[in-house]
């Protein structure tokens, strides 16, 4: 989160200049977890749909970058899974994981110098650099519009699992609530906000969930936003 003079820089929300006067765009940026069982493909479109579902998005934008050197994001066939067994087994005979390289002039193979991880470590970096680490994609009626045939996916390029972020950043229109305002994204439980160590984020949520007569009409007992300042205090004196 931004700061300017000591106050919140309001960076989460913007105003369209297309329709400034009616709507507001919302923008979320998290990232997502993924579990992949070593080289191969992890369809990601239920997990990134449930995530979109979670902000509250009705139209906008989902930009993914995939925060790793050996691992790479593509969209493929979604319904027939010889096409992506086809596809791993291309790039295996074009960038083999025995740690070696290209022919030399003379027929041998040398090794590559980048080996610390193991042999697949460099032919891991070389088929992320033949193919993608970022995409960016439309959301249509709060999910991602993709074709018929479509299926978004991580493709993992080591041989042993791994556990992977892939950075989410959506700009759109929140959809429209029972009376005819927008949507606010879900709001996570209160032991899940205890549970952050993001300094910024903290301090975001206390200023976006902040009522100056909650402590009134409570009755006095703590409220989400009194426990969300105390462990702002907590990580402070840890820190």
């Amino acid at each position: 989160m931004n700061q300017l003079e000591g106050g919140l820089w309001p960076s989460t929300r913007m105003v369209s200049t297309h329709q400034a006067r009616q709507m507001a765009l919302h923008q979320s940026l998290e990232q997502l977890e993924v579990n992949t069982p070593g080289s191969g493909f992890t369809r990601l479109n239920e997990q990134l749909n449930d995530w979109i579902d979670g902000q509250g998005l009705q139209q906008g934008m989902l930009h993914l970058t995939c925060l790793h050197t050996s691992a790479s994001l593509t969209i493929n066939e979604n319904a027939d899974p010889r096409v992506l067994h086809d596809l791993q087994r291309w790039m295996d005979a074009v960038v083999p994981q025995d740690g070696s390289g290209p022919l030399n002039p003379d027929g041998t193979r040398i090794r590559y110098r980048h080996d610390d991880e193991g042999r697949d470590d460099m032919p891991a970096h070389i088929r992320t650099a033949l193919t993608s680490q970022t995409l960016s994609l439309s959301i249509d009626g709060g999910r991602l519009l993709l074709g018929t045939w479509q299926g978004i996916y991580l493709w993992e390029h080591r041989s042993a699992a791994h556990k992977r972020r892939i950075a989410c950043h959506a700009v759109g229109v929140l959809r429209p609530s029972r009376g005819g305002l927008a949507a606010e994204p879900h709001r996570e439980n209160a032991t899940t906000l205890l549970q952050r160590r993001n300094t910024s984020k903290l301090n975001s949520l206390v200023q976006a969930r902040h009522d100056p007569e909650a402590w009134a009409t409570d009755g006095g007992a703590d409220t989400d936003v009194d426990l969300l300042v105390d462990r702002l205090h907590d990580i402070a004196q840890e820190e």
